[in-house]
């Protein structure tokens, strides 16, 4: 063989590789992505059959007014909204210092799907989200308090 040849034989070696290597860890990383969905978005896919019972994800939404309820030992329940439609939130923990209702919250945990019947003998499901850990979101408004008090606005 010639140096054109192994050259040739070379680059070729180092791109199946490389190609290889990105396939790996693509294929290893998709089930270490977490997405994250909407309310509207949970319900249609849980529908479709997209999630399953006990998929581990992100929701995201508004906390509902008049919504939020503390139980004992940490336990809280709340609904986060997307003005759409709405998922029961159950968390047990302490909740970041931004948490509020009416602002952004983000809940990671676990979708349980509850089937029911009606009087009609229909078979409706209902969502219920176990949350494990809750990340409160600001508007892109926020400004320090010191920030604020010193340009004369109130925050």
């Amino acid at each position: 063989m010639n140096k054109r040849q192994n050259k040739i034989i070379t680059i070729s070696f180092l791109v199946t590789v490389l190609c290889c290597s990105i396939f790996l860890i693509l294929f290893a990383l998709r089930d270490n992505v977490i997405f994250f969905y909407s309310p509207s978005e949970i319900e249609k896919k849980v529908s479709n059959g997209d999630i399953a019972d006990g998929s581990l994800i992100r929701l995201g939404g508004l906390v509902l007014e008049d919504s939020f309820q503390r139980g004992e030992d940490n336990n809280v329940s709340f609904v986060i909204t997307d003005l759409k439609n709405e998922i029961n939130i159950a968390y047990s923990g302490i909740l970041p210092d931004l948490f509020r209702e009416g602002q952004g919250v983000i809940a990671e945990g676990y979708i349980e799907i509850m089937k029911f019947k009606n009087k009609d003998d229909i078979l409706k499901k209902q969502l219920k989200f176990n949350a494990s850990n809750i990340l409160a979101k600001h508007d892109e408004n926020y400004m320090p308090p010191e920030v604020s008090e010193a340009l004369g606005l109130e925050y």
